[in-house]
Parts: C-alpha cells; sequence; structure tokens
C-alpha cells in the first residue's frame, strides 16, 4: 500500500478508497478534482490498494492487511477523525475492516456498490474462476477486453482498468474475491447508521442482497439508487455527480 496525503495543512479529513482496477489516480480524478470545486476545505486521504496504482507489483494479501496499514498510518499521523469516509466496492471492504479495528472516528461514512457476501465459498470458487478466465483470454485479445471494459466505463477509464486487470498478479485477483465473499460487516450503532450511505446502481449486481442486508444490519442507514448505472459506473460516468451526492448536496 501507497498512502497519497493531500493537503495535510487542513483540518477536516476525507478517506478516498477506491474499487478493485482503480487507484488513487481515479479518486483524484473523478472525486478530488469536483470536490474542490465546491470547497477547498479538506485534507485527503488516498491509499493504492495493493495491487493497484504504484503497488500494482505487490501481491494483495487481505482487506484485513490493508486496514492495518492504513490505520497505522493515520494513527502515526495524529488522524484519529474523519469527517467522511468515502469507499466503493473492494474499498468499501477494507473500510469495513477499519471499522472493525475501531480505532477511528467516522463523522459520515458513504459506501459505493460494497458486497454484503458474508460467506459464499460457492460463489467465491466460481467468480475466482471466471475472472482467472477472463484474465487469461483477455491477455489473449486485449483489444476485445478494452472494448468490453469501455462498455461500462468508456474509452478511458475502460483502456486504464483492462491494462491494470490484464498485468495484475493471479493471487491478488483469488485474494480480492475471497475477500469479496466473505465479507465482515462491522458493527454500527444507530448513530453511525444514521451517518452512513450505501448507493449502488440500480443495474448493479450486488444491488439485489444489499436490499436484503441493509434493513436487517443497519436499519438506520439510508439505501441510495442510482437510476442507469451499473456497478461503480456512476462516478466515472457522473463524478460530478457522485461528488455532490458523497458531499450530501446532492
Amino acid at each position: 500500500m501507497v498512502i497519497h496525503d493531500l493537503y495535510p495543512e487542513k483540518s477536516k479529513v476525507i478517506l478516498l478508497i477506491h474499487p478493485m482496477l482503480a487507484s488513487s489516480e481515479s479518486m483524484r480524478r473523478y472525486l478530488v478534482e469536483n470536490i474542490l470545486k465546491e470547497t477547498n476545505e479538506y485534507r485527503f486521504i488516498i491509499p493504492d490498494l495493493s495491487g493497484h496504482g504504484e503497488v500494482m507489483n505487490e501481491v494483495y494479501v487481505s482487506a484485513a492487511e490493508e486496514a492495518r496499514m492504513l490505520t497505522q498510518y493515520l494513527l502515526e499521523h495524529g488522524i484519529t477523525k474523519i469527517d467522511l469516509g468515502f469507499a466503493a466496492s473492494l474499498g468499501g471492504v477494507v473500510l469495513f475492516e477499519v471499522l472493525n479495528r475501531d480505532e477511528i472516528w467516522f463523522r459520515r461514512l458513504f459506501f459505493e456498490g460494497v458486497s454484503f457476501y458474508e460467506n459464499s465459498r460457492l460463489g467465491g470458487f466460481l467468480m475466482t474462476k471466471i475472472m482467472l478466465a477472463k484474465q487469461k483470454k483477455g491477455r489473449k485479445d486485449p483489444k476485445l477486453s478494452v472494448r468490453k471494459m469501455s462498455k461500462m466505463f468508456g474509452d478511458q477509464a475502460g483502456a486504464v482498468m483492462t491494462e491494470r486487470f490484464l498485468k495484475m498478479d493471479p493471487l491478488s485477483i483469488k485474494n480480492i474475491v475471497r475477500d469479496c465473499s466473505n465479507v465482515r460487516l462491522p458493527k454500527m450503532d444507530a448513530e453511525m447508521q444514521r451517518s452512513c450511505v450505501f448507493s449502488y446502481g440500480e443495474n448493479d449486481s450486488d444491488l439485489r442482497l444489499a436490499r436484503r442486508k441493509i434493513p436487517k444490519r443497519y436499519p438506520e442507514a439510508k439505501l441510495v439508487i442510482a437510476e442507469g448505472y451499473g456497478h461503480c459506473e456512476r462516478m466515472v460516468k457522473d463524478a460530478a455527480g457522485c461528488a455532490k451526492r458523497m458531499m450530501g448536496v446532492d
């Protein structure tokens, strides 16, 4: 993990954790730039998760290990309170683990497309097979992979994400799928739940399970559904709108 610390002189803090195949650079381009159009009062903590961005050659081991490294950095830099924690997909699983450690206090939480699969061994096994097969096929025909990814995320993001996927260590893929299939949901009291938003595109495959589990596990939290979008698509296709929503002005 590499952690980027922007505007450390600011007292208010936003933590941004990217999804699989994205990076800290993606968070800067799609979210930070749009937040800065509205306000410049925040410090931004933005990690590159292992296997991504500047550390794409490192093997991703586990969400728990990523959370440990991130929490250690925050505490070493005197950060015990965060105004907004935003995390998408895999990043959300990592943020769950940060919450499980119970060492950092968050004023607000915003999860985009996070998994609610707690013990999906069969699903995880099948998804691992599918992901590794896609990577193998993509390495044989990169142009086809770019076209498929671009249909979801646009030409620029699609090309970058495809390159990262094809270069990713297969062990990282296995470990990521394992974590997203065996999520450890943190405890949240009523106050924390009321400060928490779970957002999904209406075409996100993770939405169906989230609809069932959120009312049971986090009844005070807010579920937001973005019409016309798939998994983590809005933050790319409507970055300004996504930034406003996470900041609570949408």
